[in-house]
């Protein structure tokens, strides 16, 4: 399973222009099975990032808006 930033550097490289798979699977350090795995499910691995990215941004507010224990 690729990383967020494994994913979000393939897509920087392709929009980039680069099309040479093995240069993009040395910059980013994925195996080739990986790699096809990305390029297949673009749309799977977006939703579950940014579906992430809004779980950490609400976890971020509650912890805002929690108080500490000497404002009880």
């Amino acid at each position: 399973m690729p990383s967020k930033f494994q994913f979000e550097s393939v897509m920087k490289l392709l929009s980039a222009g680069v099309n040479n798979y093995v240069q993009i699977r040395q910059q980013v350090g994925l195996t080739s099975d990986e790699l096809d795995d990305i390029l297949a499910h673009v749309d799977y691995y977006k939703k579950k990032f940014e579906a992430e990215d809004r779980e950490l941004k609400e976890q971020q507010l509650r912890q805002e808006k929690k108080k500490h224990w000497w404002q009880k």
